[in-house]
């Protein structure tokens, strides 16, 4: 009944309007969905060029709005005092946290003139574009978590993707926290469901290691352009002309960090060659506890997953002292280094760490399974840890928050039981088995990304959180 609705709307007509963020090369994925969507009016909003030239390939968007047009006279003329005061309601440093590196290397004075620019800038397209929603692929930027704050006050609710790593799943949520959708509570999880969910927590407690988050791709599927257009000496040009003009303040666009995403295979065994000498010179890392311990695996380091939805802790000392301070025994406090950091960190974090008491670090090759299921207490920002030790029926505190600790909070809330199982069933119901991520990992990994079945079930499940938002407005005003 659904479809056939949408089918005879037109498009002069539609249901919904929605704004497409269009973050970086999420543009070449997202600008299919206004074809994919007939009864939704699509805008986009570019925080880039490249975004901006992806967007207008596609007729189908009502307007296409490019955040760096006018935005160096806005810079220098935008007053910064009178728009601190103006969304006084928004934690505009919490706001520049996000950044990883590129806005942090500048001086605190210029980052807060660029965001209020920015600000401006956004509150110029809020007004004219009037929509209904915003959908975010990511928010790893400074000007994405600007937008996402600042759209509510115009009217326009926030929808951002989730990934629900240990499944593979991929749901939409109000928050940028990765927390499932509001109405999640609310949905019946089906006996085929429940049957499913219980064959998934058996065969993870029988076979436990990685969450496995490749995506399958099938034969021979139908697929989408995804071609690049560009040679890297183009591209080259291109940046030195934007930087020179237009994006001039947009320090998103850095050759070096081109170079070492290009160059990564050469540099990593470099790095696991200089992290072999730390480990054996100063970390000295030791066995596994005989007797109880909690663990700590460290995080990957910057992080999306925590300078986004818990940037206190992008200082991992900082979880380590906490945790130091707030259990109630003394056991030891077994670390591990995440793999992708080999090499990365200097040898000052980790003096800082081992002079700790109860602190130790463990060999890099420790399996984390195994230190998880036997650990007291696994201790967690918003990782995959916390989840593992759920799954093994042991306790866990998580500092950040995600669908996890939302979802048990709220069920304890509520008088509910918190399972397992109950947990991966809900996730299954306000999910689907589509992927979104940015493209040009690899040819494989962008035939699946592109494939005309892959961009249809998001577009599909996009339809689905649409309408369970419609719902779930009118339930939360019976519960009230």
């Amino acid at each position: 009944m659904q479809q056939i609705m949408c089918d005879k709307l037109k498009v002069e007509d539609p249901v919904f309007k929605i704004a497409f963020y269009m973050t970086g090369s999420y543009a070449k994925v997202l600008r299919h969905c206004p074809r994919l969507l007939p009864e939704v009016e699509a805008v986009s909003v570019c925080p880039n060029w490249q975004s901006f030239q992806e967007s207008k390939k596609e007729t189908k968007f009502s307007s296409v709005n490019y955040i760096y047009e006018g935005l160096n006279e806005i810079f220098l003329n935008v007053d910064v005092v009178e728009f601190c005061e103006k969304y006084a309601s928004i934690n505009l440093y919490e706001v520049l946290q996000v950044d990883k590196t590129h806005f942090k290397k500048k001086t605190g004075e210029y980052q807060l003139r660029y965001i209020c620019a920015i600000g401006s800038r956004l509150e110029e397209i809020f007004i004219r574009i009037r929509s209904e929603y915003i959908f975010f692929p990511i928010i790893e930027t400074v000007d994405a978590m600007l937008a996402y704050r600042m759209a509510p006050l115009f009217g326009i609710k926030p929808i951002v993707y989730g990934h629900a790593r240990f499944a593979n799943l991929s749901f939409f949520s109000e928050s940028h926290r990765e927390i499932l959708p509001s109405y999640a509570k609310y949905l019946n999880i089906t006996k085929k469901t429940h049957e499913w969910a219980s064959q998934f927590h058996e065969n993870y407690k029988k076979n436990p290691g990685p969450f496995n988050y490749t995506p399958k791709l099938t034969e021979n599927e139908a697929c989408y352009d995804f071609g690049e257009a560009t040679t890297a000496y183009h591209r080259l040009l291109r940046n030195i002309w934007l930087k020179l003009g237009v994006e001039r303040h947009n320090q998103m666009i850095s050759l070096w960090i081109r170079f070492q995403v290009h160059f990564e295979k050469i540099f990593v065994p470099i790095r696991n060659f200089l992290f072999k000498l730390i480990e054996v010179y100063k970390i000295k890392p030791l066995p596994v506890p005989t007797g109880d311990y909690d663990f700590f695996p460290l995080h990957f380091s910057p992080e999306s997953s925590i300078n986004v939805p818990a940037p206190y802790y992008i200082d991992q000392t900082r979880v380590v002292d906490r945790i130091l301070l707030e259990r109630q025994h003394n056991r030891s406090l077994v670390l591990k280094e995440h793999p992708a950091m080999f090499g990365f960190r200097d040898g000052g974090f980790y003096d800082s760490l081992i002079r700790r008491p109860f602190v130790q670090f463990v060999h890099r090759t420790t399996p984390s399974y195994q230190l998880i299921k036997n650990a007291n207490t696994v201790y967690s920002v918003t990782g995959t840890p916390c989840l593992e030790a759920f799954f093994f029926g042991v306790n866990w505190v998580q500092f950040g928050e995600n669908f996890l600790s939302d979802w048990k909070r709220s069920r304890e809330k509520d008088g509910l039981s918190v399972s397992p199982v109950e947990f991966i069933g809900t996730v299954r119901e306000a999910s689907s088995d589509f992927v979104l991520y940015s493209p040009g990992r690899s040819p494989f990994y962008d035939r699946i990304l592109f494939s005309k079945s892959n961009l249809q079930k998001m577009c599909d499940h996009l339809r689905f959180h649409l309408k369970q938002d419609e719902n779930n407005v009118s339930l939360a005003r019976h519960d009230e």
